[in-house]
């Protein structure tokens, strides 16, 4: 019965540890923690652990495509998809040939 007891309790101490790994990732501006752009990024799929234990958070999963780190965003953030590079990128000369 004791064994029991500390098992469920290492296993709830272990739940709270990742859950608080997870909130800790995440932002509260759409940009990456390392690099600080917001023009590298793209939605992935969040991993599936994440889906299966903890799918009541409301965190979007991004990855920064410059160097490759991950974080969360929470879904109610103001602008919380990131830029788009066509919208800031500088527009085409045009050519005079």
């Amino acid at each position: 019965m004791e064994v029991f007891f500390y098992s469920v309790i290492g296993l709830a101490v272990l739940y709270g540890l990742i859950l608080f790994g997870i909130v800790w990732k995440t932002q509260k501006k759409c940009e990456c923690t390392h690099c600080r752009t917001a023009m590298h990024l793209e939605r992935t799929n969040r991993p599936l652990y994440v889906r299966r234990f903890y799918d009541y958070l409301p965190l979007k999963f991004f990855r920064c495509r410059r160097c490759q780190r991950t974080f969360y965003l929470h879904k109610d953030t103001p602008d919380s998809e990131p830029e788009s590079m066509k919208e800031t990128a500088p527009k085409p000369k045009a050519s005079y040939t």
